[in-house]
């Protein structure tokens, strides 16, 4: 193996003495190329700042995700805080029978002590507040059974509440503004 003398060659044409070296002449710079590729390059930045600024960023998803699950958890709160159609049933249903035990414990007491006459009056007192309470009681469910009635008959859905998922923010709002707008019709109504 023999070495051979490496010979350095520039990369510059003027220095390696090509062809092309005396042919080339620097041309001066053309001064609205320049400011036409800088304006590109702005236009260019200005493009992708609004492409980044148009879609939403993470902290908006995460902020309208919070919001979101405010909602879902203020309508849980709300709806676990009325009672329901059937556990006001069971409430009135438990109350009747409270009421007719206390009817069959007053009517056994009653039947022992028939003969004192101050007995009797105050029985019929007692009978009389029973009958006032059933009274009571039998109005307050009918009044619940209507009002149940009324708001199912009142609140219809949107066709998209429907077929999406109801705990979206905008069907929660449609929700609450419905309920309150049925509650003030409910008031309105009962002052007539």
């Amino acid at each position: 193996m023999s070495s051979a003398p490496a010979t350095v060659v520039s990369m510059n044409p003027r220095q390696n003495g090509s062809q092309s070296a005396g042919r080339r002449k620097d041309r001066p710079v053309n001064h609205f190329l320049v400011i036409g590729c800088g304006f590109a390059l702005l236009l260019g930045a200005f493009f992708m700042q609004w492409l980044e600024s148009a879609g939403p960023s993470a902290q908006a998803s995460a902020a309208i995700e919070a919001a979101a699950a405010q909602a879902r958890a203020a309508a849980a709160r709300a709806k676990a805080a009325q009672p329901t159609y059937a556990q006001r049933e069971a409430q009135a249903r438990a109350e009747q029978e409270r009421i007719a035990a206390e009817e069959a414990a007053e009517k056994s007491k009653r039947s022992s002590l028939l003969a004192d006459a101050e007995v009797e009056a105050r029985a019929r007192a007692e009978r009389e507040e029973m009958a006032r309470r059933r009274a009571a009681v039998e109005l307050a469910q009918r009044a619940a059974t209507e009002s149940e009635e009324a708001w199912k008959r009142f609140y219809k859905p949107s066709a998209a509440c429907k077929e999406s998922n109801s705990a979206t923010v905008e069907c929660v709002n449609e929700y609450v503004k419905a309920k309150r707008e049925f509650e003030v019709r409910r008031a309105s109504e009962g002052a007539r």
